[in-house]
């Protein structure tokens, strides 16, 4: 029992451990620590500033492709040595300096419009304007002595940072594929408390809609990295890795078709018994999770032959008492999907084993395609120029949030800092409510907490442990700040404040300083969030038509007998990144005021039943390779192509036939279990269950209640 419990805390320990964020923030720890030493030669103050340099270009340092890392690291070091010189020199003239404060402000939301990856660039821009205002220069020459050391800093890290991804460039990959694969087990977990027949099913429904959403995000994280080099063995490795992960995904979800009617059934054990067969799938994924721990894994892959068995004997045997028992005829269907769906899991171990040579996808498939393409060049920033562009609107209203913070100073200079109100102002700040709102408690507390943790260290740890705290808190920080802003801000507040014990030991009040400090920049995020806000309500009906229009292209590639793999991917791959969309649009929007509770219902409605259609499209390439030897290819293309041209019409925002789905049934018809019934009558069934989940997803993207918001 002991050793039993041992190796449970190891595989815990080594699954907590094994995060690309926490990788990411041991090396930003080491990079900002190296330099700083390296510097220390020089004195401690010219350590804290080279330190300061490596700080600010260190937070645009994340799990990037290789390709990318050069650039954005570029443009790191080129924002933070401007802005530091902006603040250093503007800081003789108080009319330059609010100008610049206010351009700063500006600047950050502007460059918004280029989407997530450019928020770590925008945070390196304002932590730098703020820490440069934080020192005080007599005379021009000292801030250019300053602006020296911070270049030499920045420029250090940037070069560690580029390095370190070159040498590490294969763990970095391998590193966010388990991220990938750690989320398709939050997904199977998921999945199987559906199927426990004791848990309240719409809130075990909606858990599995948000891991669905979670795990999208992770797999085009994966993308982006991996379809980025497949030259070498290694790299096209863990590309056949990625994509079978991506088959037992869709083999996984397309087991939600019949979720309706086993949801309602009374065979109790049968659930428990589908429960226990997606649990051990999910150990299985889990296991393999840890094997990429290694460069060169060796994996064998475990199929679950005698549990399948037993699964499929209940299930049949239970057919054989009930034979029309819908419910029961549907849990066949789902039980042979995922016995389908542990052998892919098999073939993930495959992939992964060292042994197993690359296959030849990556040369058929144009990966480029499904890489995310985000907003480039001068002219969206151009475009941006107008009132209505949100990016526009989030600026100016963190270009006015940190100059009335700056001018309180000026008006309380004993009672408030501007450095740190500004740098608060500027990370709870969002372009949308809902995320300001969180942050806002989040750095509140993760201040309190953390200046109360920076006391504890100062009474308590000598000066050389006090060094070592600073470095672990900066990782620390780094590396929470996109997965728990809380644990930044505590990271933050502990580096921030023994910085400032070892730069003048006896100003301990500036502790509760820094607490009044976040409380004002806090009130002043939260008052200015009102001024010219962008609602996510605003943005909703463009958001369901980007999701019909997905739906439509993700009906049109799977809907058919013969499938071109690489345009029934990119489909598939458009549509659940449009679920995943839709489901944070609907989160943000609960938190957002006057909110309308009956849209925020209609669209959490809306937003199962088109993971319900998804399920029903994945299902159709598996009947079809479970099934096609024994279609009439003559009489299936006629049924596929009629229904196909009805459900895209259904979908389709630009049809003539959109929103004309009609009156609903009052009930869907279940696909019969695949091997008690005809192909050509199974097929029937599920092309009907699909055209019913199209319709129902059509008349509830239809609703006024929606359509007004």
């Amino acid at each position: 029992m002991s050793i039993s419990r041992s190796a449970s805390l190891s595989r815990s320990v080594s699954l907590a451990v094994f995060r690309a964020h926490i990788e990411n923030g041991l090396s930003v720890a080491i990079g900002v620590g190296l330099t700083g030493l390296a510097a220390g030669v020089l004195g401690f103050e010219a350590a804290v500033a080279a330190g300061t340099g490596a700080l600010c270009v260190s937070i645009s340092d994340r799990t990037d492709p290789l390709r990318q890392k050069l650039w954005i690291m570029g443009m790191a070091f080129a924002g933070a040595c401007i802005f530091t010189a902006l603040s250093a020199f503007a800081t003789f003239s108080l009319t330059a300096f609010i100008a610049a404060t206010a351009f700063t402000g500006l600047w950050t939301g502007l460059i918004s419009a280029y989407g997530r990856w450019v928020l770590s660039l925008a945070m390196t821009c304002v932590l730098s304007f703020v820490l440069a205002m934080g020192q005080h220069f007599a005379t021009v020459s000292d801030a250019a002595d300053h602006l020296l050391l911070f270049v030499c800093g920045a420029l250090i890290y940037a070069t560690y940072a580029v390095g370190v991804a070159w040498l590490f460039d294969d763990r970095g990959r391998r590193l966010l594929l388990a991220e990938a694969m750690r989320a398709f087990v939050g997904y199977l977990r998921a999945k199987a408390a559906l199927y426990n027949p004791d848990a309240e099913g719409p809130g075990a429904f909606r858990t599995l809609i948000d891991t669905h959403a979670a795990l999208a995000d992770r797999l085009q994280a994966a993308r982006d990295s991996l379809f980025a080099r497949r030259t070498h063995r290694l790299q096209l490795k863990r590309i056949d890795t990625l994509v079978a992960l991506l088959d037992a995904f869709e083999t996984v979800l397309s087991s939600d078709a019949d979720i309706e009617y086993l949801r309602r059934t009374p065979q109790r054990d049968l659930m428990w018994r589908l429960n226990r067969f997606v649990h051990l799938m999910a150990d299985e994924v889990e296991s393999l999770t840890l094997a990429l721990r290694s460069r060169h894994a060796h994996t064998q892959p475990r199929v679950h032959d005698g549990e399948a068995a037993e699964l499929l004997v209940a299930v049949d045997d239970a057919l054989k008492a009930a034979p029309g028992d819908r419910a029961v005829q549907a849990m066949l269907a789902s039980a042979n999907k995922l016995v389908l769906a542990d052998r892919y899991v098999a073939d993930l171990a495959r992939a992964l084993d060292q042994d197993t040579p690359p296959s030849t996808l990556a040369a058929s498939l144009d990966l480029d395609m499904f890489r995310a393409d985000g907003p480039r060049g001068l002219g969206v920033l151009l475009r941006q120029f107008r009132l209505r562009a949100p990016a526009f609107r989030y600026g100016v209203r963190l270009s006015l949030a940190m100059t009335t913070g700056f001018l309180l100073t000026l008006v309380f200079p004993r009672f408030a800092h501007a450095n740190w109100i500004l740098l608060t102002i500027a990370l709870i700040m969002r372009a949308n409510y809902s995320v300001t709102r969180q942050r806002r408690w989040d750095r509140i507390s993760g201040t309190l907490i953390g200046c109360g943790l920076a006391v504890l260290f100062i009474n308590t740890l000598p000066a050389s442990a006090l060094l070592v705290a600073i470095v672990l808190a900066v990782g620390t920080s780094h590396a929470y700040g996109m997965v728990k802003y809380r644990v930044t801000a505590i990271g933050a507040s502990i580096s921030s404040l023994l910085l400032l014990h070892f730069v003048d030991p006896l100003v301990h009040p500036q502790f509760f300083e820094r607490i009044v400090d976040t409380l004002i920049g806090a009130a002043l995020s939260w008052a200015f969030s009102y001024l010219l806000p962008s609602w996510e309500r605003e943005d909703l009906p463009r958001t369901v038509r980007g999701l019909l229009s997905a739906d439509a292209a993700y009906a049109d590639a799977a809907i058919r007998r013969e499938h071109v793999m690489a345009r029934y991917r990119l489909a598939r791959k458009k549509a659940l990144d449009a679920v995943a969309q839709l489901s944070g649009a609907i989160r943000r929007l609960a938190d957002e005021p006057n909110t309308n509770r009956r849209a925020l219902a209609s669209l959490g409605e809306l937003l199962g039943a088109n993971y319900l259609l998804a399920s029903d499209l994945s299902s159709m390439p598996v009947l079809v390779k479970l099934r096609a030897h024994e279609l009439n290819a003559d009489d299936a293309d006629a049924a596929i192509d009629a229904v196909r041209e009805r459900v895209v019409g259904l979908l389709d925002p630009s049809s003539p036939q959109h929103g004309k789905a009609g009156s609903l049934p009052v009930a869907r018809i279940s696909l019969s279990g695949m091997q008690a019934r005809a192909a050509m009558e199974v097929l029937a069934r599920r092309l009907d269950h699909i055209e019913h989940a199209a319709q129902k997803v059509a008349h509830l993207a239809s609703r006024p209640v929606i359509e007004d918001l």
